[in-house]
C-alpha cells in the first residue's frame, strides 16, 4: 500500500501508545499529538527503539499540522469529540478517522462530523480486531493499515450492508443509549491468602446499548475500559497488574465486551451473553442483569439503569501469576466476582445531560 500519513492525537494515552508502538514497525508517517510534552518525547524514544528508521514527528496539541495527514486515530477522553472535531471539519473531506477507544466515541463523531469516513475498530482477541464502516474505501484502507503491521481482521462489514440485511428482521428504529459517566462504576474482586478479598476498579470506561424502540429484551451492548486505569488503591500493585503477569496494558491495553443476546427471567433480572475479551483473549461469559427500569428524568432526559455481577476464571484469559506463601496456602484466587452499576441515556436527548 502506499505510505500513509497517520495522526494520533493523544498519543500517550493507552490506546494511542499501543497503536503508535504498532505502527512503527510500518511504512507510515506518524504525527504524534498530546498536551504532555514530556511523555510524547519519551514515547518517540520507544518507538525509534522499535525502528531507529521510523518517519515521526511529535507536537503539543496547540498545533495544526497533524491535519495534513490522511488517517487520524484520536485517543481523546469522553467529552474532547467535539473540540476534536472543531479542529478537523474542515479537513474531513479527505479523512479517515479510525475511532478505537469506544462505540461511544465513534457515535459522537459521527454525529459532530455527518458524512465523514469513520471506521470503528474493535479488539476480537488473538492479534485481531474488527472494523465497521459506511465507507467502503476507508474500511479497505483501515484493512490494509491493520494488516501491514501484522494484524488479522476478523470480521468486516459495512453498516449500510449490515442495515439493509436485517431490514426485515428489525422493523422498529434503533434506540441508542449512552453511558452517563456520573452514575456509572465498575468494580472487581478477587480473593487473597483466600482469607480476605482486594478489591479494584476501572476509573475509565464505556459502553453503549442498541434497542429496538424501547425493548430492552433487544438490547446489544458494547463496553471498554482502559486498563490503565486500574486502580486498587495501592499504586505498587496496580503497577504490577498492568505487567504482562496480569493485564499485559502494554500490548492489549484495552478491556472489550459485546454482547450477544439478553435472556429475560422475570420482570427484573436477565442473563446477559457475550464476548469477553482481555489480553488478547477472548472467551464467552454470561453475566447477571437486574434491570432497574426505564424514567424521565426533571431535563426531560429518558434514563434506564442496569445492575450487573459475575464471575470469570482469570487463567481462561491467560492471567495465571500465581505465588504460594510460606504455609502453603495460594496468594491470589483464581476466580473474579465482576460488578458494575450503570446509568444510559437515551441518545436523542443525550446533549441535555446534567449531573443529578
Amino acid at each position: 500500500m502506499s505510505k500513509k500519513a497517520i495522526a494520533i492525537i493523544g498519543a500517550t494515552g493507552s490506546a494511542g501508545s499501543f497503536f503508535a508502538q504498532k505502527l512503527a514497525r510500518g511504512n507510515h508517517r506518524l504525527l504524534l499529538f498530546d498536551h504532555d510534552t514530556a511523555k510524547l518525547t519519551a514515547l518517540v524514544a520507544e518507538i525509534r527503539k522499535i525502528n531507529p528508521a521510523v518517519d515521526a514527528e511529535f507536537m503539543n496539541c496547540a498545533g495544526d499540522a497533524s491535519w495534513e495527514a490522511d488517517v487520524i486515530i484520536p485517543d481523546v477522553p469522553p467529552g474532547s469529540e467535539k473540540e476534536l472535531a472543531e479542529k478537523i471539519k474542515q479537513f474531513t473531506n479527505r479523512k479517515i478517522i479510525l475511532s478505537i477507544s469506544s462505540p461511544r466515541q465513534a457515535e459522537d463523531l459521527e454525529t459532530l462530523l455527518p458524512g465523514v469516513r469513520i471506521v470503528k475498530v474493535m479488539e476480537t482477541g488473538n492479534n485481531s480486531f474488527r472494523v465497521e464502516g459506511d465507507h467502503i474505501e476507508a474500511i479497505e484502507t483501515t484493512k490494509e493499515i491493520l494488516q501491514s503491521i501484522g494484524f488479522k481482521i476478523e470480521f468486516s462489514e459495512t453498516n449500510t450492508n449490515k442495515n439493509i440485511k436485517h431490514s426485515k428482521i428489525n422493523t422498529m428504529d434503533t434506540t441508542k443509549w449512552v453511558l452517563d459517566p456520573a452514575h456509572a462504576e465498575i468494580h472487581f474482586k478477587v480473593r487473597h491468602l483466600m482469607v480476605s478479598w482486594v478489591t479494584g476498579s476501572f476509573k475509565k470506561f464505556d459502553a453503549s446499548v442498541e434497542t429496538n424502540g424501547e425493548d430492552i429484551t433487544t438490547a446489544k451492548a458494547h463496553f471498554t475500559a482502559d486498563i490503565n486505569s486500574i486502580s486498587t488503591n495501592n499504586e505498587q500493585r496496580d503497577a504490577h497488574l498492568k505487567t504482562g503477569d496480569f493485564f499485559d496494558a502494554e500490548n492489549h491495553p484495552l478491556l472489550a465486551f459485546e454482547s450477544e443476546k439478553l435472556e429475560r427471567i422475570d420482570d427484573e433480572n436477565y442473563k446477559l451473553y457475550g464476548t469477553l475479551t482481555m489480553r488478547g483473549v477472548s472467551k464467552k461469559v454470561v453475566l447477571n442483569v437486574e434491570h432497574g427500569g426505564i424514567t424521565q428524568d426533571p431535563w426531560g432526559n429518558t434514563r434506564t439503569g442496569f445492575s450487573i455481577t459475575g464471575k470469570i476464571n482469570r487463567k481462561d484469559f491467560g492471567v495465571s501469576f500465581g505465588m504460594v506463601s510460606e504455609t502453603g496456602g495460594v496468594l491470589l484466587g483464581d476466580d473474579v466476582s465482576i460488578s458494575a452499576n450503570v446509568e444510559f441515556v437515551k441518545q436523542a436527548a443525550a446533549a441535555q445531560v446534567k449531573a443529578a
